[in-house]
């Protein structure tokens, strides 16, 4: 049997620990690290949120008036928010009903003007008598009021006449 050699020397041991102290320096160069990103992260949150905070922050009473151009978007908003809240429904719903009574006459355009209270209908009748009877039936209507006519020409097409009219109506909303 051979002799069992035990080698106690420093030199395994040296080496070993230089090994160990490479790393513990490694991974404190890399906690130092994190620790100064999360301290840069924290400070670009911490401006973030002082920017959020002045956004929102109550316009001083120097601020506060209103500008030239802020007035007149306010004016335009009004306007539109006005059109919005028209009743549209009312005005739709009896033409219908008139044009349901009358199914000859087809309608070409409606463009109701809100701030005047008018109507202009665009419609073909195949004769005057249902243009007539079209304009009686929209006057009938609690809505309408004082329907006169702007322009009506003859169209011929393929040998089929037909009557190309425009109305005004005043409608009470």
């Amino acid at each position: 049997m051979k002799p069992l050699q035990l080698d106690f020397s420093n030199l395994k041991q040296r080496s070993r620990q230089r090994s160990n102290l490479v790393i513990v320096v490694l991974l404190t160069l890399v906690l130092l690290g994190l620790m100064l990103e999360f301290s840069h992260i924290k400070s670009k949150s911490s401006d973030v949120e002082n920017s959020i905070a002045a956004i929102q922050k109550p316009k001083s009473a120097s601020q506060a008036k209103p500008t030239e151009q802020d007035l007149r978007q306010m004016a335009m908003a009004k306007a539109v928010q006005e059109k919005l809240n028209f009743p549209w429904q009312q005005l739709l719903a009896a033409i219908e009903l008139v044009k349901q009574q009358t199914k000859t006459v087809e309608l070409m355009a409606i463009q109701p003007n809100p701030v005047k209270s008018e109507v202009l209908i665009s419609a073909e009748a195949p004769d005057l008598q249902a243009m007539l009877a079209f304009v009686s039936l929209l006057e009938e209507q609690a809505i309408f009021h004082d329907a006169f006519l702007v322009n009506q020409r003859r169209l011929e097409l393929n040998g089929n006449d037909s009557l190309l009219f425009t109305l005004k109506i005043g409608w009470e909303a």
